[in-house]
C-alpha cells in the first residue's frame, strides 16, 4: 500500500508514522512537511507549500491529522486556513494522484451549522471532504485527546486532569465523550485504512475505543 500523510509531527501524526513504520503492507509512505525530520527508508519527505502539495502517484490512500488550536493559530482567519484550506488542498492533491481512500481525524460534534467556530469548521471540512468524491472517506471524530505531548498546553492538561476522573462515569450517550489516548486514534487510521470500506463512515471517539 502506498500512502501520504499531512500533520505527521503532530500528536495523532508522531504515533501514525511510528505505525506505519512497523507495518509491512505499507510500501511507501510520502510525508508533507514543512521542515526536514528524521525518518525510516520507506518515508519521503515531500516540503513546499501546503497549499500546493507535490505528491507523486500512484497513491492508495492518504491520511490526515492536520489541526492546530485557535491559541496555537492566533486568529479565526489562521485556524480556517489550517483545519480548512489546507486539509482541502491535501485531499486534492491526493485524489489527483489516484487516492481513493481518505482518513481525517475531525473532532466529536463536528457540525457545519454550530455557532462555535472550532466544531463548525470542523464540519465544514467534513463536509467538503464529502464532496470530492473519494471511493472510501472515513472520518475519526475523536474527544479530548489523552496522552504525552511535546508542547505543554495548559487547558488540554486541565482538561485530562477532569477527563481522568470523570472517564468512568461517563456511560451510554456520554461514552462518545470520554477522553481516548492519541495512540488509539492512530491506530484506528491505519486499520480502517486497510478495510474495504466504501462511502462515508464517521466514528465517534466511543467507536475509537475499540482499537486500542
Amino acid at each position: 500500500m502506498k500512502a501520504a500523510i499531512a500533520g505527521a509531527t503532530g500528536f495523532i501524526g508522531t504515533h501514525l508514522i511510528t505505525l506505519l513504520s512497523e507495518d509491512p503492507s505499507i510500501e511507501h509512505v510520502q510525508v508533507l512537511v514543512r521542515r526536514p525530520i528524521d525518518v525510516a527508508p520507506k518515508f519521503q519527505l515531500v516540503q513546499g507549500d501546503l497549499m500546493q502539495p507535490s505528491l507523486a502517484g500512484p497513491l492508495d490512500v492518504a491520511f490526515c491529522a492536520l489541526g492546530t488550536t485557535m491559541a496555537v493559530a492566533g486568529s479565526k482567519e489562521a485556524f480556517y486556513h489550517v483545519d480548512h484550506d489546507l486539509v482541502l488542498a491535501f485531499a486534492k492533491a491526493a485524489k489527483a494522484q489516484g487516492a481513493e481512500k481518505f482518513v481525517l481525524v475531525s473532532s466529536i460534534g463536528a457540525d457545519a451549522t454550530s455557532s462555535n467556530f472550532y466544531v463548525k469548521v470542523k464540519g465544514e471540512t467534513e463536509n467538503d471532504l464529502k464532496a470530492l468524491g473519494f471511493r472510501s472517506l472515513i472520518i475519526l471524530q475523536p474527544s479530548l485527546l489523552m496522552g504525552e505531548r511535546k508542547e505543554f498546553r495548559f487547558g488540554e492538561l486541565f482538561g485530562k486532569g477532569v477527563m481522568t476522573l470523570f472517564n468512568p462515569l461517563m456511560l451510554g450517550p456520554l461514552a462518545k465523550y470520554r477522553g481516548i489516548e492519541g495512540l488509539t486514534v492512530a491506530k484506528a487510521m491505519l486499520r480502517l485504512a486497510k478495510e474495504d470500506l466504501p462511502g462515508v463512515h464517521v466514528l465517534e471517539s466511543d467507536r475509537l475505543q475499540a482499537f486500542k
